[in-house]
């Protein structure tokens, strides 16, 4: 028997020790509060789930997207305050998490901290850990008088419009080489050298209040771009917006540059990030979303106005764009286009002269119809040219859009059971060729999910918007299934994994042969063997049919890729490191094959509150392009940073941020590679003569 029990103390003392024991309760509750924060970082997440979501051989991946990711991971939403729209953008939570996590904070009238998701049902380790990055946790207890009193003035347009946050953020790359394109030849061409300097600028301004109320403005200088002359005001690219959102308001709209996205994807692209291991997630795809364009692509987004209105179960968007685009003429009085340009780039005469020579009027408009478990949607979008498109005919574009204008319709569905679901898209363009996606959902328990889905789009199908999982590059000429699976072991492993079998009835750019088959897969194992430190192996496969000629004979042949990646991440409140290895082994059925392989790390130090510094270093071996690896490496803010490894050589970045003042953050950010087998990098204009290429880039931002 114990020395000390609870049954011998007094009646009053025990009391006494419970209300002490509560009390304690609530200062862990309330510190939980002040130290809440992510359980990850930026480069774990793009690491660990961004990475594996990019198709096999996509090694830059949705560049606007992933901002917009980036974008929500430095603005984080206020968990006890965000809707369900906002919950629902994130690719790691399914309908059923979201119900969950909807459910708890209205039954708890608020989270405390962000280790409450541990208790919500189905919230497993690994996603709590993506979602802290996104989201934060303010006060769940009723605010006061004075404090309703101070929204309801803050709540009048005209003080959201300036009462917000601002940022400005400049960003300078300044190559230290000499590319190709740069020295003037002898005999001057339209073709042979740019007309800018090397430099590559980039200025943004963004406002916003909540997400409410948001403009911003972005201008971009691409290396090789002229300044302030040949129709250059003063850059290349101009970009603005400004979206209103107003809170306990039925209605949105966004007026400038915009991106859509409806269903999936079969007309306006999905409105879902990540790739086909997304498809083992249970989502609502008839659902639309339009946000403000707010990345440097200069293409893929609309320019016009754009607006919503829910009423009860119904949604309503419409939106209108005219913008002018880059086209080739047949000459120089033509109006006929021969090619529409997808670059945004505007270096040398011929491009410039290509440059916004062509309009294109564009209107759509989406319904729906959701209830819990079911909904409907429908979608419209139509198209006209100022000029008529008439691409050179070759074997691949037989069945391409041409004439000045294209019309489009499709129609959506979900149902949801409970543990099966249903959803599907069925699309057809103004001659009636139709394309279609349906998707099955299988989930037995919240820890095991199954999908499969089929898609068959004509070969005359035209959609000039739409991006919907394809393996080809537009939503047209493709059959296929996709068959993937995800299972949660335990507390710690975290198992993924999807095959794709698909063929192209007629002949594409790769294969001038009918029935060109093919097959992708992906399997990923994720274990944590503590919280802050965790392992990844991952491993994909894909192989395809592709022309080969041989005695001038033309047929197909198998040319397969397979790549393996190892790595381990280990994570403290000021240090990161993580290590990687890669491996490579291309093979063609005509018996040529190819092996890479590369190791890699980065690593990261948050020596204060305000200043840190992060570098990654690799040594790769590769016998060509086609055994090629790629890495993510430390890159700053909204840029690109999946670069490719080839050749035999090696890759080092150097990058730190200090903040000089509150709110103003200096970053500077060294990169260099070097080859061990050959003297030059890249080809013709962009040739750089020398085994070594150095970049170096500099940041300012702001934030008031």
């Amino acid at each position: 028997m114990p020395l000390y029990s609870l049954k011998s103390f007094p009646l009053i003392l025990r009391r006494f020790l419970l209300i002490v024991t509560i009390f304690l309760g609530g200062i862990v509750r309330l510190c939980a509060q002040v130290q809440d924060g992510p359980y990850m970082t930026w480069d774990d997440f793009v690491l660990d789930y961004w990475d594996s979501q990019k198709a096999a051989d996509d090694t830059e991946g949705d560049a606007e997207r992933l901002e917009s990711l980036e974008d929500l991971a430095h603005h984080p939403l206020q968990l006890n305050r965000c809707t369900r729209e906002d919950i629902q953008q994130f690719p790691f939570l399914d309908e059923a998490q979201v119900d969950s996590l909807l459910s708890y904070r209205e039954r708890k009238r608020g989270f405390v901290s962000l280790g409450e998701l541990q208790m919500v049902k189905g919230m497993d380790y690994f996603t709590r850990c993506r979602l802290s990055l996104f989201v934060r946790c303010d006060s769940a207890y009723p605010p006061s008088a004075v404090f309703l009193q101070r929204m309801e003035e803050d709540n009048r347009l005209g003080k959201k419009m300036i009462k917000g946050r601002h940022e400005l953020e400049t960003r300078l790359d300044m190559p230290l080489y000499r590319r190709a394109g740069y020295t003037t030849p002898d005999i001057p061409s339209k073709t042979n050298y740019y007309i800018g300097n090397a430099l590559h600028h980039v200025m943004r301004y963004r406002y916003a209040y909540k997400r409410e109320v948001m403009y911003g403005l972005t201008i971009e200088k691409d290396g090789g771009e002229p300044v302030a002359k040949r129709g250059f005001y003063p850059y290349d690219y101009l970009s603005g917006f400004v979206l209103l959102r107003p809170k306990d308001r039925p209605w949105s709209m966004a007026v400038g540059d915009y991106n859509v996205w409806s269903g999936n994807g079969l007309l306006l692209g999905r409105r879902m990030y990540g790739g086909r291991e997304v498809e083992a997630r249970q989502t609502r795809n008839t659902l639309s979303l339009f946000k403000a364009h707010t990345s440097t692509e200069e293409i893929d987004f609309f320019r016009g106005a754009v607006g919503a209105w829910k009423w009860r179960s119904m949604d309503v968007m419409a939106f209108a764009s005219y913008r002018r685009l880059d086209g080739r003429l047949s000459n120089a009085s033509s109006d006929t286009v021969t090619t529409l340009l997808q670059t945004g780039l505007h270096r040398t005469l011929s491009e410039i002269e290509a440059r916004r020579t062509v309009g294109c009027f564009t209107a759509g408009w989406h319904w729906s119809w959701n209830q819990k478990h079911w909904g409907v949607a429908t979608d419209g979008v139509w198209s006209h040219f100022s000029k008529y498109v008439s691409p050179a005919e070759r074997w691949y574009n037989a069945h391409y859009f041409r004439g000045q204008t294209a019309r489009s319709l499709s129609a959506s569905y979900y149902i949801e059971l409970s543990k099966l679901s249903f959803q599907g898209d069925v699309a057809t363009d103004r001659e009636w060729h139709v394309s279609t996606v349906h998707r099955l959902l299988y989930a037995p328990t919240r820890h095991l999910r199954f999908g499969l889905q089929y898609r068959q789009f004509s070969p005359r199908f035209v959609s000039l918007y739409g991006q919907a999982l394809q393996q080809a590059n537009r939503v047209a000429n493709e059959q296929g299934v996709l068959l993937n699976a995800y299972a949660l072991i335990g507390k710690s492993v975290e198992w993924s994994g999807y095959v794709d079998l698909f063929r192209f009835p007629k002949p594409t750019y790769q294969s001038r042969q009918p029935n060109a088959k093919g097959m992708e897969a992906m399997c990923q194992l994720a274990y944590r063997l503590s919280n802050d430190w965790r392992l990844l192996m991952r491993y994909k496969l894909k192989s395809r049919q592709y022309t080969l000629t041989l005695d001038e004979q033309q047929g197909l042949e198998y040319r397969t890729v397979q790549k393996l990646r190892l790595s381990s991440v280990w994570t403290h409140a000021r240090y990161e490191l993580t290590t990687q290895a890669d491996a490579s082994y291309a093979h063609r059925q005509s018996g040529k094959h190819s092996l890479g392989w590369m190791i890699s790390s980065r690593a990261a130090w948050k020596a204060s509150s305000r200043w840190g510094l992060k570098a990654f270093g690799a040594f790769f071996f590769t016998d060509d392009t086609e055994s090629m690896l790629y890495a993510y490496e430390p890159q700053m803010l909204h840029a690109s940073a999946f670069p490719n490894f080839a050749y035999h050589g090696m890759r080092g970045v150097v990058m730190g941020h200090y903040q000089v003042l509150k709110g103003l953050t200096l970053s500077l950010r060294l990169a260099s590679t070097h080859y061990f087998n050959r003297d030059h990098f890249s080809s013709r204009l962009d040739e750089i003569s020398s085994s070594w290429k150095n970049d170096l880039s500099v940041q300012v931002r702001w934030v008031m």
